[in-house]
């Protein structure tokens, strides 16, 4: 003889029966792909996880149907949801696209006797100095930023020495970090600059030294920079 609690199981699986029965029309919000298909009691993977419907009751989404997808149940939902979902991260990425493509296409103003077209000719530049050196002009070598740029593409990180027909150019990193007011975070980070060595005359020159002194205004941690209050508000609530 069934228990009571038997007799409750069987007319709750009686009650829900018309939900796993119902041919649906679902979607996939990662690739935009709809498709038929049926909610289940059981998980078809280790993976899958329950959905809670308006009804009350507990269910299983069918995976995407689309192998390349790779995405299983994640992101299933009815067919208008994920459609909406997936045309609205489709159009984020758009403007987002178009966005770059307008800030690539302005001129790259490195300093004021240092302009490029745009981003991809800057990007070609630094890309020939890298390979070519000694094609690089005293402004581009009196620039800390593009030199940076340069070094970054012939070396990677660290500190290093490039030859530029008779200048010996000399990486140097100066180290702007300390630690936080709780002592558990080191913050800040390392600002380059370079010593420019004319091999002719034999006269040095430092390029990026004010960018350093830049580093050194903002090092201070605000609780510690009396300038600005400790850290504390203001009269406008600004810290």
């Amino acid at each position: 003889m069934a228990s009571g609690f038997e007799k409750l199981q069987e007319l709750k699986d009686k009650m829900l029966a018309p939900l796993f029965e119902k041919r649906r029309h679902l979607g996939c919000e990662a690739c935009g792909h709809t498709f038929y298909g049926y909610y289940t009691k059981e998980p078809q993977t280790v993976f899958d996880f329950a959905v809670t419907l308006e009804e009350g009751a507990s269910v299983f989404l069918p995976p995407c149907p689309i192998e390349s997808c790779g995405m299983g149940t994640a992101g299933i939902y009815d067919a208008q949801t994920a459609l909406h979902h997936f045309l609205k991260r489709k159009e984020k990425e758009r403007k987002k696209a178009e966005r770059k493509a307008k800030k690539d296409a302005e001129p790259v103003r490195v300093s004021k006797k240092l302009t490029y077209s745009n981003k991809q000719s800057f990007n070609d530049r630094i890309d020939h100095l890298a390979a070519n050196p000694d094609e690089m002009t005293k402004y581009e070598i009196m620039s800390s930023y593009f030199m940076d740029q340069v070094f970054w593409k012939k070396f990677g990180a660290g500190c290093h020495t490039l030859e530029s027909r008779h200048f010996t150019i000399k990486k140097r990193l100066w180290d702007g970090t300390y630690m936080s007011n709780s002592g558990k975070t080191r913050m800040g980070g390392f600002t380059a600059y370079f010593e420019v060595t004319n091999n002719q005359t034999g006269k040095v020159r430092e390029v990026g030294t004010k960018s350093v002194n830049a580093a050194l205004d903002r090092r201070t941690n605000r609780r510690n920079d009396s300038d600005r209050n400790f850290g504390l508000p203001n009269s406008r609530g600004y810290r």
